[in-house]
């Protein structure tokens, strides 16, 4: 079994060795907006979550929880779960796409020279070091109480087993991490006078990290005894389930945060990158994208399709959106409802619908919006190529989007690139991959990519779409530019 703990879902895949069965159940959990730029979780929903589709999974599937021989742990990076010397949280969890230590970030880049030779990353809004700087801040009595750190899937795993760890790759997205030596730095805890014991246990993804408690077992439903395995970060799991093995492999990650992945032979430490080691040894998977992905889609539903049933909303959605063309008849959007990450890392832009007429209805706006999420990711990926890093052959997409054939066939078109659907795409099946190679039911990660690497669908191109959009994405860009002062005007009125 696989649990992942994503960005803005939930997700259970059970994985048969051996067979073709899969089965993966999937529920959406909160986010809070309380302010412009914040974003955060309550932690008690994951475990909820996780429980409610771990028996409904068993239970759906008549399989009995003996029958479960091992389960991986997947999930979100660089949110830090703070909790108390009852290992109890904290308070609300800050989500990796909140943006409100904007000033401590700026502060701590006087340490970036130290952070690219560490971590091989410099300092941003979305790192736990600069949320942790916020709060030490703001919230001085809440650092004080912090006697443990974790991270989403570690905070569950906590729960099922009673240890408290992390992996090492979940650990790099702290920038409190030796990547190289596998280890946290003084140097870096240094930097924000963190007590150094506040942080877990380094493991390795596919250790055990030890097995279902009684109370875990009334938590989950799970058996008590069943190993649980580390795991690692959610997108690393879904490019292993997606089947990339080789440098120049892709994947683009239509979710609540859209990533863009391209295997490497080695970290390519710029402003606007993010580095993380491969499960592989001596590869990487260097990425970039937009922080209001799929959360754009999500948001413009729960405010503009109110009327639509949740479950079939997105669905629906997508239906209005195919009936206009290609450009949204003159309108563009701007995903940067949360600020920006790349490739401009600038937490003060705002979202926008431009060009809005009173011929345009919300059918028109659900395009924009698949749209101007499209733009975003092809700005992503024309900096990461202008940075060195070329993708080689199809490009993968994977997320919950990619179930939408609307969204991916605007992708390609925008991209002009023919792309693939993989069978699997979510991070809970690469975990549940990673179970099965932690109990030596393969004998390698590599024999599990290659044994189960499957595709369910090839989506082509329109070269009149891509000339229609290719048009459109330099007034996306020009407008970019122009908004650019305005926006950060605007946003003393927050």
């Amino acid at each position: 079994m696989g649990i992942d703990i994503g960005s803005g879902a939930c997700k259970i895949t059970l994985f048969k060795i051996g067979r073709s069965f899969s089965a993966t159940y999937a529920m959406e959990y909160e986010t809070l907006y309380p302010k412009p730029g914040w974003a955060e979780q309550d932690s008690r929903q994951w475990i909820n979550c996780a429980g409610l589709l771990i028996n409904k999974a068993l239970r759906e599937n008549n399989i009995s929880r003996k029958d479960i021989e091992a389960i991986a742990l997947s999930g979100v990076t660089h949110s830090p779960v703070l909790l108390d010397k009852e290992l109890n949280p904290l308070g609300n969890v800050i989500h990796i796409t909140d943006s409100r230590s904007a000033s401590q970030t700026e502060e701590l880049k006087e340490y970036n020279e130290l952070f690219l030779k560490l971590n091989f990353n410099p300092v941003g809004p979305m790192w736990t070091i600069s949320m942790l700087k916020w709060i030490k801040e703001n919230e001085p009595e809440k650092f004080k109480k912090i006697k443990v750190i974790v991270f989403p899937k570690d905070f569950v795993r906590l729960k099922l087993t009673g240890r408290a760890a992390t992996d090492s790759i979940d650990a790099e997205g702290t920038l409190l991490f030796d990547t190289l030596n596998k280890k946290w730095s003084t140097d870096l805890t240094g930097i924000i006078n963190l007590n150094h014991g506040c942080l877990p246990e380094i493991l390795n993804p596919l250790d055990i990290a030890g097995k279902v408690t009684k109370e875990g077992s009334l938590l989950s439903g799970l058996m008590e005894g069943t190993p649980v395995v580390t795991g690692t970060t959610d997108t690393l799991l879904e490019i292993m389930a997606a089947g990339n093995l080789k440098k120049g492999e892709c994947t683009v990650k239509l979710a609540t945060f859209g990533r863009v992945c391209i295997l490497s032979d080695k970290p390519v430490p710029y402003e606007g990158l993010i580095n993380y080691s491969y499960i592989i040894p001596g590869l990487w998977y260097p990425g970039t994208g937009t922080k209001s992905c799929a959360s754009s889609y999500k948001w413009l539903r729960d405010e503009f399709f109110k009327d639509y049933n949740k479950i079939t909303a997105f669905k629906k959605m997508d239906k209005d959106a195919g009936l206009i063309n290609s450009g949204s008849e003159g309108l563009i959007f701007h995903p940067y409802l949360l600020g920006e990450g790349s490739p401009y890392n600038d937490s003060k832009l705002r979202g926008d619908f431009l060009g809005l007429t009173l011929h345009h209805k919300r059918e028109n706006l659900a395009r924009a919006v698949l749209e101007g999420t499209c733009f975003s990711l092809k700005d992503s990926i024309d900096f990461m190529e202008k940075k060195g890093l070329k993708a080689k052959g199809k490009y993968k997409i994977i997320g919950g989007g990619s179930k939408s054939s609307l969204w991916a066939g605007i992708l390609a078109d925008v991209l002009a690139k023919k792309c693939l659907i993989p069978a699997s795409t979510d991070a809970s099946y690469g975990a549940a991959m990673l179970a099965a190679v932690a109990i030596n039911a393969y004998s390698s990660v590599e024999d599990a990519i290659k044994i189960n690497e499957a595709y369910k669908q090839q989506i082509g191109f329109s070269i009149e779409n891509h000339n229609k959009y290719k048009k459109l994405f330099k007034i996306y860009k020009k407008s970019k530019e122009i908004l650019t002062n305005i926006n950060h005007e605007l946003c003393e009125f927050n």
